[in-house]
């Protein structure tokens, strides 16, 4: 088996969300909101096959995440797993693709090397979900679209080594823009989107020892600057004294390149008891 475990934004923001996972000889794509050529040339870019994609997971329904999932998987053969509400909202049972999976929350999933974990999100969607992928002995978590930080997304995401999650909005950005109030109420809200402050906060307060880089993704283009994000999340990471962790910040919409999570180190050798012969 393999030890190479990484991963690779292929796009980020309201035009369209995937992620690309390589562990092993298994590839997996976290959410398919691009068109299914986009898609493949993404990842032929990447120097990825898109028929050697084993299996397609959707956070949930919204069409920036999961527009070109069916078309892409018809094409490609790869599965689809989501839980299923988002499968019936999305009407996975009625489409001519290779076949899904129901995913429920708490459950694992395993598909070729890797493990995967469904984490309920709250978001106003049909039973989203966040993911902990795993492969040996390694963990990388994913979280896009949620409006709070709950504790079965914080305890799933502890002993991840790597994290990549949204950081949406500017909270004043927000508030003095050109929005209509309704829509800032619903990304406001705790079924809406995550703030800066409010991964300052879990990056302060929850961040897992064990994570060594953290990517900040799903930028607002109107809502939020990258060197905003950045800011607050490299001031919270300096009051926790975590100078160790290497932060990333994508630009709304853009692309990315590969992210290595590093092996995990080896455990000390204990020292041999000596012999007593008395």
């Amino acid at each position: 088996m393999s030890r190479r475990f990484r991963f690779r934004v292929l796009g980020s923001g309201s035009t369209g969300n995937a992620t690309l996972v390589e562990a092993g000889r298994t590839r997996v794509l976290i959410d398919a909101g691009l068109g299914p050529r986009i898609l493949a040339e993404r990842l032929q870019d990447a120097g990825v096959d898109p028929a050697s994609v084993d299996v397609v997971l959707l956070s949930h329904e919204h069409n920036d995440h999961a527009k070109g999932a069916v078309a892409f998987t018809k094409k490609w053969g790869p599965r689809i797993a989501c839980s299923l509400g988002t499968g019936r909202v999305l009407g996975l049972a009625a489409e001519k693709i290779p076949g899904w999976d129901a995913l429920e929350p708490g459950a694992a999933l395993a598909v070729g090397e890797v493990v995967i974990e469904a984490v309920p999100l709250p978001h106003d969607a049909a039973q989203p979900l966040a993911f902990v992928v795993r492969h040996a002995g390694r963990a990388f978590g994913h979280a896009t679209d949620f409006g709070k930080w709950t504790k079965p997304l914080v305890d799933a995401f502890r002993p991840c080594d790597a994290l990549l999650v949204e950081s949406n909005y500017d909270p004043g950005m927000l508030k003095a823009g050109p929005y209509p109030w309704s829509l800032k109420e619903r990304i406001l809200s705790p079924h809406g989107h995550i703030s800066n402050a409010d991964v300052g906060r879990f990056l302060a307060d929850g961040l897992g020892e064990a994570c060594r880089r953290v990517v900040l993704a799903h930028l607002s283009q109107q809502n939020n600057h990258p060197e905003l994000a950045q800011q607050v999340a490299e001031q919270a990471l300096s009051r926790r004294g975590r100078t160790e962790v290497a932060l990333h910040v994508l630009a709304a919409n853009g692309g990315d390149a590969w992210h290595e999570l590093e092996a995990p180190a080896p455990e000390p050798a204990r020292p041999r008891e000596q012999l007593r012969l008395f």
